[in-house]
């Protein structure tokens, strides 16, 4: 399986990360706040950029840089 980073957990940055999760590639998603790199591994769901939409268990998410990349 391939793996991606997405840098920004925007409405723009999800919605790409999605993109490539539902295409097959593991996917770490970055995130600048804390509490939005956390709904998105426990709840599959970005609240605040994309409420109502379930993001793939192969998108996963930080707020450390270091560990997206």
């Amino acid at each position: 399986m391939s793996k991606a980073a997405v840098l920004g957990a925007g409405s723009w940055g999800t919605a790409f990360a999605k993109v490539l999760a539902d295409a097959g590639t593991d996917v770490t998603l970055w995130a600048r706040r804390t509490e939005i790199a956390d709904a998105v591994v426990s709840r599959h769901e970005n609240p605040d950029y994309l409420p109502g939409i379930a993001l793939p268990p192969t998108l996963s998410a930080t707020d450390d840089h270091e560990e997206a990349l």
